[in-house]
């Protein structure tokens, strides 16, 4: 086992046994927050025991194929003959993304913009990596969490404890930490 792969697989680990929680979407970058939730020290909503922040390619599969990944964010929830393409932006529109994720959580906190899991399923079961940082987080239910780095110099993504500064961070398929403001 390369060392990345070790270190992102001992990094993801730590999410076996704990419930996504919640999906939340800051411009393009998808945020999975994981365990039991918290209020923000700030008070603007909840996070998790762990966030995930998630800014390379990623897709969600269930028993029936694809549920959603990054590049659904760029289509329309509605359809074709309804949307008008010059003026239509995933923020002030309805994206395929966000409406895959709100039916496969099942709930939605409109005071964080945050989709809230209201379902019995998608605990981490266990996770696998490659040697380039890429992951797959098995969720109960018989969905998976991958992960694709692809680019050999931006952030990928990011593991952390909302209450800690200390980030584990992939970027260009390479491992680094850093110590961020964890809000």
């Amino acid at each position: 086992m390369t060392d990345i792969r070790k270190q992102v697989t001992e990094q993801l680990s730590q999410l076996i046994g704990l419930k996504l929680s919640i999906a939340r979407r800051a411009a393009d970058m998808r945020g999975f927050h994981f365990g039991r939730l918290t209020l923000r020290p700030d008070g603007k909503g909840s996070v998790g025991e762990f966030a995930l922040h998630i800014q390379c390619p990623w897709r969600i599969d269930g028993p029936d194929g694809i549920v959603t990944g990054d590049g659904d964010l760029w289509d329309s929830a509605e359809p074709d003959e309804e949307v008008d393409w010059d003026t239509w932006h995933y923020d002030e529109n309805e994206n395929l993304q966000d409406w895959q994720i709100a039916a496969l959580l099942g709930g939605y906190d409109p005071s964080t913009r945050s989709f809230t899991n209201d379902t019995g399923f998608l605990v981490v079961e266990g996770v696998e990596a490659d040697d380039f940082g890429g992951a797959t987080v098995t969720l109960s239910g018989g969905y998976r969490l991958s992960i694709f780095p692809s680019g050999g110099v931006g952030e990928d993504w990011r593991l952390f404890r909302p209450s800690a500064p200390s980030h584990f961070v992939v970027r260009g398929g390479r491992i680094e930490t850093s110590t961020d403001d964890p809000t």
